[in-house]
């Protein structure tokens, strides 16, 4: 039983039952198909479960699921927001409702706009905290308004995950030109449905900080290990191969190699006393110092 389906047993009995100890939680796992998990794998679910806010401990040993609205992601909205009754402060409100708020919904994430926060902090400040540690930012570029490049610029300097938008009215910035902008027109409905879907998929498709972690503690526990010890079987099949067929493989090679091998020619007569002079004489050096003294006595009784 891998660590996913692990979180999902174990959300699945809280819904049911509110409160579970952990060996509830155990004996539940149990009952399920094969039942066979780890304690690492056990623990390092709950743990996963707590570090995203899923569940929270209630007591020793018990826990309980956080409710969904407790437990959605962050998304900060920057955006011109004009005065009260203004083109811009209407076409900001539309944004949000039509737009932004349904996409997040969708995706588990609870949307802020500046104006909805209720802070007696600096609103300086709490602009800046929401920047840096919301999950993800939605930016609407339209009518450049400084204050939304800002927050754009102080948002991209910390390299987490933001969208823009843009009324499809108007262009955008040379400096800027080149982020990826998604256009949006508030009086055509098909255009609309089509930038939340767009929106969406968007979204599902970004990893987010504590979903890469946990793609990191799956990837180890589940994939790494077992993919090691595979290539480490395959590895010694490869060995077994080889040392069982390595003396058949060599006799190949020498018989390949004798029959490339030209036969050799007929030694004559001549050639055969010449090498077994030359064998003699190399064996035994000192017969060819009397060899070499007879040749010079006939040499010189024929001169």
């Amino acid at each position: 039983m891998n660590s996913a389906r692990i979180q999902d047993s174990i959300i699945a009995l809280l819904l049911d039952k509110e409160k579970c100890s952990v060996q509830d939680m155990k004996n539940h796992l149990k009952n399920i198909d094969d039942g066979l998990f780890s304690e690492g794998q056990f623990s390092g679910s709950i743990n996963t479960l707590l570090r995203k806010k899923t569940i929270k401990k209630v007591g020793r040993g018990i826990y309980t699921l956080i409710p969904r609205s407790e437990n959605m992601r962050k998304c900060f909205v920057v955006s011109p927001i004009g005065s009260e009754g203004s083109d811009t402060r209407k076409r900001a409100d539309q944004l949000f409702k039509y737009i932004i708020l349904p996409v997040c919904e969708q995706c588990n994430f609870s949307p802020i706009r500046v104006d909805q926060i209720n802070d007696s902090d600096s609103i300086t400040q709490t602009i800046l905290d929401h920047l840096k540690n919301d999950d993800l930012v939605i930016a609407d570029i339209s009518e450049h308004n400084p204050n939304a490049f800002f927050e754009m610029g102080y948002r991209t300097s910390l390299g987490k995950p933001m969208i823009h938008l843009k009324q499809s009215n108007e262009i955008i910035p040379f400096d800027i030109a080149s982020i990826r902008t998604y256009d949006y027109d508030l009086s055509d409905l098909d255009s609309v449905d089509k930038i939340k879907s767009r929106l969406v998929k968007t979204i599902n498709s970004i990893t987010f900080g504590d979903d890469m972690l946990e793609s990191q503690e799956t990837f180890t526990s589940t994939n790494v290990l077992p993919l090691l010890n595979e290539i480490s079987y395959k590895l010694d099949d490869i060995e077994n191969l080889i040392q069982k067929d390595n003396s058949s493989m060599i006799q190949s090679i020498i018989k390949a190699c004798n029959e490339a091998r030209p036969e050799p020619k007929q030694e004559s007569m001549e050639d055969m006393m010449t090498r077994m002079v030359m064998e003699k004489l190399l064996s035994n050096p000192s017969s060819a110092d009397s060899l070499i003294a007879l040749a010079d006595k006939f040499g010189n009784q024929n001169g």
